[in-house]
């Protein structure tokens, strides 16, 4: 599968509102898009950053669930 990259830039350099609006318009047209910074830092949103750590955590108490269904079935 071909893979392309497809880079815009904003009215003004300070214009969030107009990126933030490109990026939404990008996802719900399906595509995979993000923010950068001029030096290509791709800027993460706090979820984003949370949902690595999130998913181990919430694997982890999942599985201590079931080991404690089994103690209580088996008891």
């Amino acid at each position: 599968m071909t893979t392309w990259i497809i880079k815009s830039e904003t009215e003004g350099p300070d214009d969030p509102d107009r990126a933030l609006a490109n990026i939404s318009d990008r996802r719900s047209k399906g595509y995979t898009a993000w923010i950068e910074d001029k030096n290509g830092t791709i800027e993460r949103t706090l979820l984003e950053r949370l949902m690595g750590p999130l998913i181990v955590v919430a694997s982890a108490v999942a599985g201590l669930l079931v080991l404690y269904l089994l103690d209580l079935w088996i008891d």
